[in-house]
Parts: structure tokens; C-alpha cells; sequence
């Protein structure tokens, strides 16, 4: 099918492109998303043909552009997902330290994006390993396997041609064998039923969590960065506990239970105390 394109115009005020949208590249090197400080680029496969979106800052609001064979379609997936209630503005808390980060790091906004199967797929390549190592691999596999996108970017491989992969050649990018089979799993079972609009939140994590391999991390991570869920919270991580009880209890030393328990008093903003004590670039000292 022939290149489309198609534009929306979205009211969303206001967004800080680089608290918003870093972590839907996975590391400054990500041939498949481009940032800058007024605009957010990504190509992905949008039913099963290479596309693009670029959001751009509009005066106070946002414009989408959306590239490929279904442009008018990924545009108003997208702008739709942008219109997603983050209660961005009806935050509130009687905790002055978090509410002071929510003001002094404006526009951090929590939204769906509708490349959920490269968040998913990102996230599978970050278990258990060092996030530049995740970063490397990506980057091999993109290079490998990946095709040309709208923009001069590229996308990250689909369903369709991961399944084709053999497991050695994975391995020799870097993958283990455990990560290895959950993203050939996860890409054998999207050629089925595709993770994409409109699945409700309880329904992405169903779908993801009855595919072995992918765990309450994994899951977790794609409800927060992808689909938008504001109450996310991502257990199992090595540092994360760490930087939740230092920031809101003072403690050096944590564990997913009492993080929980500290994020508790948030429930329906879990996610984004998480994304604000990242952005607080805090740093836990050292026992």
C-alpha cells in the first residue's frame, strides 16, 4: 500500500517532551525513536506495515503526525491514547516532598502509546541485565533484523520475522537463552492476537502474564511506560525499592513489600511517584 499521511490535533497541556517520552527509546542510541526538546519521533510496525508517528509541540497542545499505509488510523490511535486521563491535573497529595517534584518537574505526563509490542519487546531485553546491555542488544537486533521506517528511521523487527529467528542467532547478539525464548514466545503469540488497542488494562495484563517468561516486572514495566496506567507498580526490580523507601521514608535499605507499603498512600498515582523520583535523579547513598 502506498505512504499516507495524516495529522491530529490533540489539547494535552502541559508535556515536557524529555520527562514524557525518554524511556519510549531505549537509550540514546535507538535507531527506531529520535527525541528533541519539541518533538518525539517513532517508527514501529502499525498492522503489520512499517509506520511512523511524530508529536510535536503545538503552541498548548499537541500535533500528531502519523506516516504509513493506516496513517488517518495510527494517527487517531495515537492522539487517543495522548487524550488518555493521566490526572495530570487533579494530582494531589498531602505529601510536600512528592508534591513539590510534581512542581518542580512540570509536564512529566503518563500516556498509551501504540507501539506496546516494542515496549513489550524492550522490556523482555532488560530482564535481569544492566540497561546498556539491553541498550546493545536492541541495537543488534534493529540492525539484524530490522527493516527501513518513514523518517529516515528504522523499525525494530516484527512479529512475523522474529519467529523466523533462530534461537543461536539471538544468542550470539547477546541474549540469553531465557530471554531469548520469552521474546520468541511473546512474538509467536501476537501473530495470533495482536497487543494493541483497545485491550483495557486488565486485559493487557492478562494477555501478557499467561506467556511464560514474561512476569510481574516485565508486565508491569508495559503498563506503565505503554499503556499508560498510573498506578503501576513495577516489583522485582533490583534499585527501584531502594529509591522509594530513601525518598519516602529516608531508608537505605529496601524490598518490594515495603515499597508497596510507602507507595500505598498513592494508589492511583503509584507509577507516577516512580516516574518523579526518576526524573529527582535522587541517589540512594551507599549502606
Amino acid at each position: 500500500m502506498p505512504m499516507q499521511e495524516a495529522r491530529v490535533r490533540v489539547g494535552v497541556f502541559p508535556v515536557h517532551f524529555a520527562r514524557t517520552f525518554s524511556l519510549q527509546q531505549l537509550g540514546p542510541y535507538d535507531s527506531t525513536a529520535e527525541l528533541t526538546q519539541e518533538s518525539f519521533r517513532k517508527a514501529f510496525y502499525y498492522r503489520g506495515e512499517a509506520a511512523a508517528v511524530e508529536i510535536c509541540r503545538d503552541g498548548d497542545s499537541l500535533e500528531v503526525i502519523a506516516y504509513g499505509a493506516d496513517a488517518e488510523a495510527l494517527a487517531e490511535e495515537t492522539a487517543s491514547g495522548l487524550r488518555q486521563d493521566d490526572r495530570y491535573a487533579t494530582f494531589a497529595t498531602e505529601d510536600t516532598g512528592i508534591l513539590r517534584l510534581h512542581t518542580l518537574l512540570p509536564g512529566l505526563r503518563l500516556l498509551r502509546v501504540p507501539w506496546l509490542y516494542d515496549m513489550t519487546c524492550s522490556a523482555i531485553l532488560q530482564q535481569r541485565i544492566r540497561f546498556v546491555d539491553a541498550m546493545r542488544e536492541w541495537r543488534r537486533i534493529v540492525a539484524r533484523f530490522g527493516d527501513e521506517g518513514p523518517l529516515g528511521l528504522r523499525v525494530f523487527p516484527s512479529a512475523a520475522t522474529l519467529t523466523t529467528v533462530p534461537m543461536f542467532e539471538l544468542q550470539q547478539l547477546g541474549m540469553d537463552e531465557r530471554r531469548a525464548r520469552t521474546l520468541l514466545r511473546f512474538a509467536r503469540e501476537t501473530m495470533f492476537v495482536p497487543l494493541r488497542h483497545p485491550m483495557s488494562f486488565a486485559g493487557i495484563r492478562q494477555y501478557l502474564l499467561r506467556i511464560p517468561g514474561i512476569g510481574p516486572w516485565t508486565t508491569e514495566s508495559v503498563m506503565g511506560y505503554g499503556a499508560g496506567d498510573t498506578d503501576a507498580a513495577i516489583p522485582g526490580d533490583l534499585h527501584l525499592p531502594h529509591l522509594v523507601c530513601y525518598a519516602l521514608a529516608g531508608e537505605t535499605e529496601g524490598s518490594d513489600e515495603r515499597m508497596l507499603e510507602l507507595l500505598e498512600p498513592f494508589r492511583g498515582h503509584r507509577f507516577r511517584i516512580i516516574r518523579l523520583l526518576y526524573a529527582s535523579r535522587l541517589v540512594v547513598p551507599r549502606g
